[in-house]
């Protein structure tokens, strides 16, 4: 089946990698101070997670032969990462874990091997690892896979609760599959349901997209209460994840408005990944009082800034390699 017929999936990458850029621009730290700046990187939080969610969905709609797949995932991913992980590092741009003139070959291919060039880059290791994970799922009955998907809703809620706030590095928390894979199996299972879901909602619209909006509002309401932030409700917190995502995908099952530059977007969303964070820290060079602080006018200059460029440098490199450019950009 062509990945372009489903609609909601391209608005789920679409919103999700425009959020990824907006997340890396409220502030030049990844811990905004104030108000403002918590809320909407709490808001934010579905942005990764939709991602993975996509991942599993469209994995899962490949009816080819494992080998076929494995050639075309590794193509897809592989080449582009490692040309963009060297022009960033080789180019000494901000973000870099290690800087050039600290790098030592053996720092390069640890960077490399696990994502590390830029603290972002985690999400290409997970994403291997869950596709070697989908080449075993792929051949074992779908209810087992339900069974897998319902462990691993308990494996995250243990990990969130009782993990992830013992002093962990975040070099392993990003990297840990117990954070990663719920999102991603829950991708698998909604293409196995695909059909069932969307008939379900398509017949109580109204009902089930304004019941997520008030549970959503309620919710993001209590985690304010008394300055509060999703860190201290861990649970919430992915409960508000995947009610974000449940309304992206009702949006898109229910409406094809805007969709050349939702696909455009979507389309884009792995080049505009691997390229938009030193373009941001770029920016956020200009205004360094406000660390972890926030503003909606640098946020906004660091966020067009980090997409359009991102777009930009994709299209001239399409313009000039052509077909080659999916090896180079993704696309």
């Amino acid at each position: 089946m062509d990945s372009r017929r489903f609609h909601e999936i391209d608005v789920l990458k679409c919103v999700s990698i425009l959020t990824v850029v907006y997340i890396h621009s409220i502030s030049t730290s990844f811990s905004p101070t104030n108000f403002l700046g918590i809320f909407f990187n709490d808001i934010a939080s579905f942005a990764v997670p939709g991602l993975f969610f996509a991942a599993g969905f469209l994995f899962n709609i490949n009816k080819v032969s494992t080998s076929q797949i494995i050639k075309k995932k590794l193509i897809r991913i592989l080449p582009p990462y490692v040309f963009c992980s060297l022009c960033i590092q080789f180019l000494n741009l901000p973000g870099l874990s290690v800087s050039l003139e600290n790098l030592t070959a053996q720092q390069l291919i640890f960077n490399l091997i696990f994502g590390n060039t830029l603290v972002i880059y985690y999400f290409i290791f997970v994403l291997l690892y869950l596709y070697a994970f989908s080449l075993f799922l792929r051949r074992i009955p779908d209810k087992w896979v339900l069974a897998i998907w319902g462990i691993s809703i308990f494996l995250l809620l243990f990990f969130v609760k009782k993990v992830v706030f013992q002093g962990y590095s975040l070099f392993i928390l990003f990297r840990h599959p117990f954070f990663h894979c719920f999102s991603y199996l829950t991708g698998w299972i909604f293409f196995l349901y695909y059909q069932k879901i969307t008939s379900i909602v398509k017949q109580h619209l109204a009902v089930i997209f304004f019941t997520l909006i008030i549970l959503d509002i309620m919710l993001l309401t209590f985690t304010r209460m008394g300055n509060g932030s999703f860190n201290l409700f861990p649970i919430l917190t992915q409960l508000h994840i995947y009610l974000c995502i449940a309304l992206l995908l009702i949006f898109g099952i229910t409406t094809t408005k805007y969709q050349k530059i939702i696909q455009f977007f979507s389309n884009y969303s792995y080049g505009i990944y691997l390229l938009h964070f030193p373009i941001v820290r770029s920016c956020q060079l200009l205004y360094p009082e406000i660390a972890a602080d926030y503003s909606f006018k640098y946020a906004f200059v660091s966020w067009s800034a980090g997409v359009s460029i991102s777009i930009f440098i994709i299209f001239v490199i399409k313009k000039i390699t052509r077909r080659y450019s999916v090896y180079l950009v993704g696309c």
